[in-house]
């Protein structure tokens, strides 16, 4: 006997499918992962190529102060 497919799980393209995360809750987790993408890609751009995690360090915490500021 075939199995009818389950529809209420999110596509299999979506990232972290397997979990079963409210759609909402999952939408939030997004925009949250975004923010902290960005502030990860400023970071890295404002560091010279020779610094060591430590000055990466620095520059994301200064990067997330003076934004969580504005």
């Amino acid at each position: 006997m075939a199995k009818t497919p389950d529809t209420s799980a999110p596509p299999a393209t979506e990232q972290a499918s397997y979990l079963d995360i409210p759609e909402d809750r999952r939408a939030a987790a997004k925009a949250h992962v975004a923010v902290v993408s960005a502030t990860v890609r400023k970071a890295a751009l404002d560091v010279p190529i020779f610094a060591d995690v430590d000055d990466f360090r620095r520059v994301l915490v200064a990067n997330a102060q003076s934004g969580a500021k504005s």
